[in-house]
């Protein structure tokens, strides 16, 4: 099996710590996320980019514990999305950083979305041994057909709302429970295209080994924006649009995911290696 190459653990330490930080400052502090790299507001957006990056936390411990590459494979297309997005938006919105009021973030900011996107992919492995199949003694089990069904709605819906995040955030904010800047709508978007691309992952592979850690990253996203929505459900505008329905949507996913993650993690050890995958 090949090894991962060493230089993405380093980059995985760096992700654990910045995505880290990020969580507890812009989840547990909100009202102070008008000092982030940018003025971040109102607090919503702050949660939700706070949220998203349990996410990226979660990917971080991946790429700096993970001993070999097929272990990696899932996160590869997400990541690159996710990265790419971030790239764009810092650059079309970089006159807007905090560069009088907190100079050092800024920086922070700017210099790991430069260089993370630009040079991890000069890490990645593109030999044969980094595509072969997964080896027998590491497969856990066909995935079940409901569950690609799940996926197949998360890839679809994820990229779509990110691609409307990101390319109209004008008109995002006319759909959306509270008011949106477009850079922090930019940002925003980064979060479902990384997962939407998880899913697609998973919704292309034939074994769980391969999709359980994308499904359980997605599950961790979903459900902390349903709490996300949860905390702030009091002060909405109730003139705002689609407020109840963000929190089923994010409901509905996360028990989805969750419903599916222990089906799965159930049958592992008794579906036979050669059967077709089982139904929903």
């Amino acid at each position: 099996m090949l090894l991962k190459p060493k230089s993405i653990t380093r980059i995985g330490i760096v992700q654990v710590i910045l995505a880290s930080a990020f969580v507890i400052w812009l989840i547990f502090f909100p009202s102070t996320a008008t000092h982030f790299a940018w003025p971040i507001t109102p607090v919503e957006s702050a949660m939700f980019i706070g949220a998203g990056f349990i996410a990226r936390a979660y990917l971080g411990v991946f790429l700096w514990r993970q001993t070999y590459w097929h272990g990696l494979r899932w996160q590869v297309l997400g990541n690159y999305a996710f990265l790419a997005v971030l790239l764009v938006a810092t650059f079309w919105h970089i006159g807007e950083m905090n560069w009088d009021s907190n100079i050092i973030i800024a920086h922070i900011w700017v210099l790991a979305y430069i260089v993370e996107p630009l040079v991890l992919p000069l890490y990645e492995p593109r030999s044969a041994e980094a595509r072969a199949p997964l080896p027998a003694e590491l497969k856990q089990g066909p995935i079940f057909v409901g569950l690609k069904r799940v996926l197949l709605v998360g890839f679809v819906s994820g990229v779509a709302l990110g691609l409307l995040l990101f390319i109209n955030p004008e008109f995002m904010d006319t759909r959306w429970p509270w008011p949106l800047d477009p850079f922090d709508a930019r940002i925003m978007a980064a979060f479902p295209i990384l997962v939407g691309l998880w899913a697609l992952y998973g919704y292309q592979a034939t074994d769980w080994a391969e999709v359980k850690p994308g499904v359980l990253g997605s599950l961790l996203f979903t459900g902390a924006l349903f709490f996300v929505w949860l905390y702030n459900l009091p002060n909405y505008d109730p003139d705002r649009q689609n407020i109840v329905e963000f929190g089923i949507i994010t409901a509905g996913f996360t028990l989805l995911l969750a419903f599916y993650f222990y089906r799965q993690q159930r049958a592992r050890h008794d579906l036979p290696r050669s059967a077709e995958a089982p139904g929903g």
